[in-house]
């Protein structure tokens, strides 16, 4: 370990650095130590977990984040760190990023964002349910997620039908979850729609949801499925999400 100079930090190796987070790890570390011990020495799996700790200290974390920013420039862990403090300055940086078109780390720039999904321009939430990779879809969808009680069930379908164009079960199961926390007719048809052109993990999980939803309409699709549907497994699933539906109507 180092000695101390003058006004210098103390630098630690990194093995010293890991014992000391495994030592600390239910404890508030100091914001400070956290930035004295950051730097492009240490592997890329520590950097992140001293950022994670630092974006966890919200304002204090914020301020020594902008120190590394300035110091080291754009780094994946800054950004994730900048999602973690939960800053306006920060939320407006990570903004600033998605402007300036940053390619490299645009889909870290995106998920770290999401949190803030009321507060997205419609122009940003756009750009990145149109993004080529689905993760950067994934991470528009979260934003969904968050302000999706602002939009009417035509623009929350507008924006998910960007992201089941491609037909990928990873963001046909995301859509799923989010649109069954709705009970409108015009998500329900849709729900009923993924059980027909779907893959079988697709199908099963929009089964589910309109067994959630428990509506005069989703117990109308559920009804139809039972005869449409073509796989046996499928029809009996929602057979029993339907029996389940109306069972608990007829308790009420």
């Amino acid at each position: 370990m180092q000695t101390k100079c003058q006004d210098q930090p103390v630098l630690y190796t990194e093995a010293e650095i890991w014992k000391y987070l495994h030592i600390k790890r239910r404890g508030a570390i100091d914001a400070q130590w956290l930035l004295d011990q950051y730097s492009m020495d240490i592997s890329q799996e520590l950097r992140t977990i001293l950022c994670e700790k630092l974006g966890q200290q919200q304002d204090q974390g914020w301020n020594k984040i902008k120190i590394l920013i300035n110091r080291y420039g754009i780094q994946r862990e800054l950004i994730h760190a900048a999602g973690l403090c939960h800053q306006k300055e920060a939320f407006s940086w990570l903004l600033s990023l998605i402007f300036d078109q940053n390619e490299v780390f645009y889909c870290d720039i995106a998920e770290s964002l999401a949190c803030w999904g009321a507060e997205i321009p419609d122009q940003v939430l756009m750009e990145v349910m149109l993004h080529d990779n689905p993760k950067v879809k994934i991470a528009g969808l979260s934003m969904l997620n968050f302000r999706s009680y602002q939009l009417s069930a035509e623009e929350l379908l507008d924006y998910c039908e960007l992201a089941l164009e491609n037909n990928h079960d990873v963001l046909n199961l995301e859509v799923v979850r989010l649109l069954q926390k709705r009970d409108e007719p015009l998500i329900t048809e849709r729900l009923f729609k993924l059980c027909s052109e779907g893959s079988d993990a697709t199908v099963n999980s929009a089964l589910k949801a309109l067994g959630c939803i428990n509506s005069s309409k989703s117990r109308e699709c559920l009804r139809l499925l039972t005869d449409t549907l073509v796989d046996q497994e499928q029809k009996e699933f929602a057979l029993k999400q339907l029996s389940q539906q109306c069972e608990t109507n007829s308790q009420d």
